[in-house]
């Protein structure tokens, strides 16, 4: 029987080196321009954005990232562990132009690699473990019921 506090961790830790790395080697670079250009033309329009620093955006990554991995693990099933992944994706894009309306230009590709690479561990390891919420309580005790009566300063008749 397993918990979920280290795995989630180490899924969390292995998503965000992932997409920290890939974003400092500059391999992002051209799609998160094409998407600031996206966002610049008609009909969004959007004039000097507030951009978040790197750093903050790595902080809210490995967050973000811990959470994903967390309810991933907590989740009984495959199923309920995909749909998980669904809605974090789901809500990842919708994030973005949401933001927008907002002036805050959010670059969501660093995010999209973390998450998904956080979500496929976490998917891997719910699987090849027995996490909390799948142990079957054991009912093999034969154990005897007795009342046992509660003491009282008084004598009994």
């Amino acid at each position: 029987m397993g918990t979920i506090g280290v795995p989630s961790l180490f899924c969390a830790i292995t998503g965000t080196v992932l997409s920290v790395s890939v974003d400092m080697m500059g391999y992002l670079q051209k799609a998160s321009e094409w998407l600031a250009r996206f966002w610049e033309q008609d009909p969004y329009f959007l004039v000097e954005p507030i951009v978040l620093q790197r750093e903050a955006e790595w902080v809210i990554t490995f967050v973000v990232c811990w959470l994903v991995a967390a309810l991933t693990l907590g989740s009984l099933g495959t199923w309920r562990r995909m749909m998980v992944g669904l809605m974090v994706i789901v809500v990842l894009l919708g994030f973005a132009p949401t933001l927008m309306l907002w002036g805050i230009l959010w670059l969501p590709w660093m995010y999209l690699i973390a998450l998904i690479w956080t979500w496929a561990c976490a998917l891997i390891y719910g699987a090849q473990h027995q996490m909390p919420g799948e142990v079957q309580p054991e009912n093999e005790l034969n154990m005897k019921v007795e009342t046992i009566p509660f003491p009282s300063k008084r004598k009994a008749k």
